[in-house]
């Protein structure tokens, strides 16, 4: 007996043979493991649809294959890491450098005002 081609397949197909099989045997030989991506969520998930650009999702698709992983795992990561970034605390030398650069600004606006009241 040859083994079905669940790619190839119709739904009726599949409906079809799932219906009239004895053994579950093919389906199971051909089944792979998901692949790990560590520690179960610690937050409920919540299904969001976006729209993507085709080429961007092909990409995206190909770098998911590279690593193993599923395309909702790398949006995932990569958002979370743009929300990290975008929310992450202002350190204290961050906060330094832009008071410099507003004190230059200031000081550059003071000295050109009483240069041109001259």
């Amino acid at each position: 007996m040859t083994e079905p081609d669940f790619d190839r397949m119709t739904k009726d197909e599949v409906i079809a043979w799932f219906q009239n099989t004895d053994s579950l045997m093919p389906v199971i030989r051909s089944m792979t493991a998901a692949p790990t991506t560590g520690a179960a969520p610690e937050a409920p998930m919540m299904l969001v649809s976006i729209r993507l650009p085709v080429p961007l999702v092909e990409h995206l698709d190909r770098l998911a294959d590279q690593a193993a992983t599923r395309r909702s795992d790398i949006i995932r990561d990569a958002l979370t890491r743009y929300i990290t970034a975008c929310t992450a605390p202002v350190s204290r030398d961050e906060a330094e450098h832009a008071l410099d650069v507003l004190r230059r600004i200031v000081t550059n606006r003071t000295t050109e005002g009483h240069a041109d009241a001259a």
